[in-house]
């Protein structure tokens, strides 16, 4: 793996100039092709890994309704240009320049709403909000054990790299205009 230093990166573990830099391709299971970037600083340990998708398929969207306990263990591959939506619930979870990609479950999705949940509750000023807030975290809970209404987990991928991998998951290719409308989190250079 050919390492380089990018002398006037800023570590954001302790802010000093200098970080290794270093890419490998790899294959990886459900993702294919990928360019594997660590970034990482000598002086502190930081270290950033991320992985780049170098192939594109076919716009997809993914449905899977989530109806009793064993759901929360269905397998979920969202890349980096994937949006995650609980309609339900009014949650869309849109890529951005930092997003990353990763291999869980349902249960891992509902961990990372909510991590930001958590964060909102700590900074909303509204009662209403903080029991919207906390209503939803309930939902959750519920959710896990099985005994709440059914909700609907979407994946909407304009590169195609995201599945939910489980029985009852239902699959359809996202019209190309519709595709052009989803954000995508990285920049995309045309070669025209």
């Amino acid at each position: 793996m050919p390492r380089t230093t990018i002398e006037e990166a800023v570590c954001p573990g302790c802010g000093g100039l200098g970080m290794e830099y270093t890419t490998e391709q790899v294959d990886l299971p459900y993702m294919g092709n990928s360019l594997e970037i660590v970034l990482r600083c000598e002086r502190c340990g930081y270290r950033h890994t991320d992985f780049v998708l170098t192939q594109q398929r076919e716009p997809t969207r993914y449905r899977y309704l989530v109806t009793k306990a064993d759901d929360m263990m269905v397998r979920v591959v969202r890349s980096s240009s994937c949006t995650i939506r609980i309609p339900e619930f009014g949650i869309t979870v849109e890529p951005g320049a930092v997003s990353e990609a990763f291999i869980s479950n349902i249960e891992g999705i509902l961990v990372r709403v909510e991590r930001v949940l958590n964060q909102l509750l700590r900074d909303a000023e509204d009662d209403e909000v903080r029991q919207r807030i906390t209503d939803l975290q309930d939902t959750f809970a519920q959710m896990r054990q099985g005994t709440a209404p059914p909700a609907t987990v979407v994946l909407e991928d304009p590169m195609g790299n995201s599945a939910i991998i489980g029985e009852g998951a239902e699959h359809e290719v996202i019209p190309e205009a519709e595709a052009d409308k989803l954000k995508v989190g990285m920049f995309i250079f045309d070669k025209d």
